[in-house]
């Protein structure tokens, strides 16, 4: 199907079912199912195989074409003693130092891509948002790493930001 079609090892998502490409027959291409990309990524066990005409007849997303990139997200809840908006100036320096060479590299992959196509570029650069919430502050916060690597890099900022919460104030 091309140089940037589907091929085994690729991570895809068809038909809203995500995985890693195992096997690629003449009339079926079969997945490792690996949850979904916003829950926890982990594989469930399951093959799941599809009829090839999906190339032809619906979408289908290839992360491997592009650096296996995507965003990902963190959601806390800001205790109530402090100043939220340095609390959440900390979270932003703490992703942006942990998530800086894939940023950087994301961002090179799309200044390649969109000077080739003509497109506009697009920034890597995480994000931290505060937003009310239920129970206090909640910060959002989205930056980008490689799919193979997303639970890593999350539970490592999950862990700093942790840490950074548990100082005193």
């Amino acid at each position: 199907m091309g140089r940037n079609g589907v091929k085994v090892g690729d991570w895809v998502e068809i038909e809203g079912v995500s995985g890693e490409v195992i096997e690629i027959g003449l009339l079926k291409t079969v997945l490792l199912e690996l949850g979904n990309w916003t829950a926890t990524g982990h594989p469930t066990g399951r093959r799941v195989s599809f009829s090839n005409s999906f190339a032809m007849e619906r979408h289908y997303f290839n992360f491997s074409t592009s650096g296996q990139w995507l965003w990902d997200e963190l959601q806390l809840t800001l205790p109530p003693a402090g100043d939220p908006y340095h609390t959440a100036q900390q979270i932003r320096q703490i992703v942006e130092r942990e998530t800086q060479a894939d940023a950087a590299e994301a961002a090179n992959d799309w200044q390649r891509v969109t000077h080739q196509y003509g497109a506009r570029e697009f920034s890597a650069a995480p994000a931290v948002n505060l937003r009310p919430g239920v129970n206090g502050l909640e910060v959002v916060v989205r930056y980008i790493t490689r799919a193979p690597r997303r639970n890593v890099v999350k539970s490592k900022l999950f862990h700093e930001i942790v840490d950074l919460l548990r100082k005193p104030v």
